[in-house]
């Protein structure tokens, strides 16, 4: 079906300031009998769910927490999420400010096309696009896989004599849950909806017992030296010995490959704007 939007009598109007294309769209669709209108299922504390779960802070900790430990140990784990979380909530408070200005579908590529020359808004949109699409595919990945991991290490802890899990096995989860993912993206938006305030309830409140039993059934526990002060760095360690080398300086990079753990975990600012 081609959609003639724009006839002979609106070559006049073409030259205004009007918003052409918001008219053409409109135009062509009533062409195909389709009025524009996007379902709308998600009330506020859906929409803040729906934001809460893409972001998905609690569950990157635990994913990133092992490197985190061996890429500069305690203090660097307090003091990066510290620093980063400025900075994040910096980049947050941009977006904020974009999608009100363009409060559209679309999200970062249609902004990527907005906000630039208008010649270059096909290439902006196209590149954004494709790299906002590659890096949900690999976060998507990376938490099958995490998920993969945590089961495994459960089943070590039940079975012990056991151990973990095959590669074969953990590959095969990642793809059962990508696999359910698939399904559940198929769901009306009001059921995704359900599922995602589901989905805070069960983040909060999994959290909250981690956190009280941690506390309540931990025979030690750290001091705030070690804590806030304490560095581990096991780049260094050579292939003759495990032993990490607990409390010496941690160099410069390590940090920085440290940090990556909190920004991996404040990631998807963008994913309430898509819809």
């Amino acid at each position: 079906l081609q959609c003639t939007a724009t006839t002979m009598d609106d070559k006049d109007a073409s030259k205004s300031n009007d918003s052409l294309g918001t008219l053409d769209d409109q135009r062509c669709l009533e062409q195909m009998g389709c009025v524009q209108e996007l379902y709308r299922g998600f009330g506020g504390f859906m929409s803040f769910a729906f934001c809460f779960t893409a972001v998905s802070v609690i569950p990157s900790i635990s994913l990133g927490f092992t490197s985190s430990v061996g890429l500069g140990g305690p203090a660097e784990i307090v003091w990066a999420w510290i620093v980063g979380y400025f900075f994040c909530i910096l980049a947050g408070a941009s977006m904020a400010e974009i999608i009100s200005v363009y409060p559209s579908a679309g999200s970062v590529y249609h902004w990527a096309g907005q906000m630039g020359p208008p010649e270059w808004a096909p290439i902006s949109s196209y590149v954004c696009g494709w790299f906002n699409f590659l890096g949900n595919a690999a976060g998507d990945a990376e938490f099958s896989s995490g998920f993969a991991t945590c089961v495994s290490y459960a089943s070590s802890i039940a079975n012990p004599e056991s151990g973990e899990l095959s590669v074969g096995a953990q590959v095969g989860i990642s793809i059962l849950v990508l696999a359910v993912w698939s399904a559940l993206d198929c769901a009306r938006t009001d059921v995704q909806g359900w599922i995602n305030n589901f989905a805070v309830f069960w983040q909060i409140t999994g959290s909250l017992i981690i956190v009280i039993c941690l506390l309540a059934l931990s025979s030690e526990r750290a001091t705030g030296s070690f804590v806030f002060l304490e560095g581990i760095d096991t780049t260094n360690v050579t292939l003759s010995t495990d032993t990490p080398y607990a409390g010496m300086p941690v160099p410069a990079y390590t940090i920085v490959l440290g940090i990556t753990s909190c920004l991996f975990a404040f990631t998807g600012y963008e994913a309430g704007a898509h819809m």
